[in-house]
């Protein structure tokens, strides 16, 4: 595959354009490094970050457009702790036929309590699972309820694995 390079001027700043996608500036890495942590509670979150980096609010507010845009930010927002207001979730996993796995990813996607849904190599012989999602729900009632309304929907079981002790939650890379 050829490797496409291409100059772009954004804001007075020189980016490079690799196999049609933006590479990341210096200044996108900063604001991505720092977006990692928690955005400031205040009334112009954008602005304190701007104060914060040395930039200007609206080229950080544009950035982080452009880099959602560009798929390198999913999505800005909050991680909510499902236990502590008083929700259920689990981790809960399925082996799905080559075949079917569109639909009952569809089926999945359906309910607005799965956070995630990705399909993966179930290599274990022993528990060939390959749909792995996570879901929440108001109770734990809820939470089963909607659960077997996936099993029944779909024809599979659904094996849940909930938390019984969180060792760690989160991640922050090294943005290079």
């Amino acid at each position: 595959m050829a490797l496409c390079i291409v100059i772009k001027v954004f804001d007075s700043r020189m980016r490079v354009k690799v196999n049609n996608k933006m590479a990341l500036s210096e200044i996108d890495k900063k604001i991505l490094q720092r977006l990692q942590t928690n955005l400031p509670l205040t009334h112009r979150p954008f602005l304190d970050l701007a104060k914060e980096l040395e930039l200007d609010e609206d080229l950080i507010i544009d950035r982080i457009k452009s880099m959602i845009e560009e798929k390198y930010v999913r999505r800005l927002a909050p991680i909510l702790n499902t236990q502590a207001i008083g929700n259920s979730a689990t981790l809960a996993a399925m082996q799905v036929p080559e075949d079917r796995i569109d639909d009952v990813a569809e089926v999945i996607n359906g309910y607005s309590g799965v956070s995630h849904n990705y399909l993966r190599k179930g290599r274990n012989k022993e528990l060939p699972l390959n749909i792995w999602f996570t879901m929440s729900a108001p109770s734990q009632e809820k939470l089963e309820e909607n659960i077997k309304e996936i099993e029944d929907r779909t024809g599979f079981d659904v094996r849940m694995l909930p938390t019984t002790k969180k060792f760690k939650i989160g991640v922050k890379f090294k943005i290079c």
